[in-house]
Formats: C-alpha cells, sequence, structure tokens
C-alpha cells in the first residue's frame, strides 16, 4: 500500500517477501534460488510497469500466476501450490515484522481515518496491487487497519493494471460507482499516486516533496488536523476545474 497510513521501511518488506517467495518457487520447482530468483524479479517489474497490450484483461494475479508457470514452469493455479502461498501470507509473513521492516501505523493515520468516517465521505484502500491479498491484509494488520472502514482495498486478484496507470483508479471508481472528479487521492509517492495519464483524479500529497499537481500538500498528521481545509482545497479544484 502506498504508505500513507503504514510506516514501513519498504525496501526492506519487499526484499524479505521476494526472497522467501522465489525460495519456495525454487524448492518447489526444484531449480535453483538464483536463476528462479531472477526470472520471478522479471515478472514482476513487467508487471509493475504495465509491460502488457492495452486489451490484455487479465487481473494482476493472473499474470503473474500464468508468466510463473510460462517462465519458472510452476503451476501456482494448483491448489496445493496456491494453498502454500496463501499459507504463508497467512500465518508466516505476519511474523516477519522485525526492527529491519519496523512497520507500525503512520502517525495521524488513525485520526485522519477517523476525520473521514466522521464527515459521512466513503473510503477505499487503493494499493499498489502487485502483492496477493494475504500480504496486503497482512500490511494492514502491522498498521491496525484490519478494522478500518474500507469499502474497498485492492490487491492482485482484483485489478488488471498497476500504479500509475490511469486504468487501475478507473476499473476501481467503476465498481464503487464514482466518478473521477468526485474523488480525492490521498498519497505520498510522487510518481504513482497521480495516475497517468491525468484522468480527472485529485491527490492529497503527504509525501516528502511539492509536486505542481497536488490539491493539498503536508504530512498525514495536518492532513486529520486540518480535514476541512483538505475539503474546501477539493472543491475549489473541482470548481475550477468545471470553469476552465
Amino acid at each position: 500500500m502506498d504508505e500513507t497510513l503504514l510506516s514501513i521501511n519498504l525496501n526492506a518488506f519487499i526484499l524479505r517477501y521476494f526472497k522467501d517467495v522465489s525460495s519456495m518457487l525454487a524448492d518447489i520447482g526444484r531449480r535453483s534460488r538464483g536463476g528462479t530468483m531472477a526470472r520471478l524479479g522479471t515478472i514482476l517489474v513487467d508487471l509493475n510497469a504495465n509491460r502488457r497490450s492495452g486489451t490484455d484483461n487479465r487481473t494482476n494475479l493472473e499474470f503473474y500466476q500464468e508468466e510463473v508457470e510460462r517462465r519458472c514452469g510452476i503451476c501456482l493455479s494448483d491448489p496445493l501450490i496456491y494453498e502454500a502461498f496463501t499459507y504463508y501470507d497467512r500465518e508466516v509473513l505476519p511474523h516477519k515484522n522485525d526492527d529491519m521492516i519496523n512497520a507500525k501505523a503512520m502517525p495521524g493515520a488513525h485520526a485522519a481515518l477517523q476525520a473521514v468516517q466522521d464527515t459521512g465521505l466513503r473510503c477505499a484502500l487503493f494499493t499498489n496491487p502487485s502483492f496477493p491479498q494475504g500480504a496486503i491484509e497482512c500490511r494492514m494488520g502491522w498498521g491496525e487497519l484490519t478494522d478500518a472502514p474500507f469499502e474497498l482495498v485492492t490487491h492482485m486478484g482484483n485489478t488488471t493494471r498497476c500504479k500509475p496507470d490511469a486504468t487501475y483508479y478507473l476499473e476501481q471508481l467503476q465498481v464503487m460507482g464514482l466518478e473521477p472528479h468526485e474523488v480525492l487521492m490521498v498519497g505520498n509517492d510522487p510518481k504513482r499516486d497521480f495516475p497517468s495519464p491525468a484522468c480527472g483524479i485529485q491527490t492529497a500529497y503527504v509525501g516528502q516533496g511539492k509536486p505542481s499537481r497536488a490539491t493539498w500538500r503536508g504530512t498525514m498528521e495536518d492532513f486529520a488536523r486540518d480535514f476541512n481545509a483538505v475539503v474546501e482545497a477539493f472543491y475549489e479544484h473541482q470548481i475550477a476545474d468545471e470553469l476552465s
């Protein structure tokens, strides 16, 4: 997920997850760990870069599974193999939150969610969906977000593209019955949390730097404390867009 709600050493988490999954694939397929890691790395790079045709409507999970079978010779959809990886996400990964990963709730995250909930606005968690549902739920648990009022949480299984592709955002809004101009994205990644190409979604930015496209900028604690100002900025931009 974008680290707006979860403070985490993302590089440490990705490395740990990637190494564990690569090792499991190598053991299952009786292949070298180095070669399996290289192939899996290429698959994940292609997934995140959205390297497929515009008519490819496979979910990210289907793309991942089929590419692993094609390049590594391992059928992840086999029930026994699938259960091994879901077991890892559900039972093993939650215990990997060590001093290196150091995942916990972002300061201001729970207050921000409460502010949204108190206003009666709808809320969804638009993660970067290059992880399966179990891994996303694990990270939500680390941030004490399991019971958060999310109407929708994205993951590999319910998306067909990754950020910042506008298709990723638009297909989720269609599920929710929303139009782009009705939505405020809250993100901290200056590249991934602004849809490309622009599609009418505004972004409140809580990361480092000052991207010019941001509707509002500040910390997550600022977002929670000054939520009314965030809402006002959203409507000001919405009106300006309608008049332009």
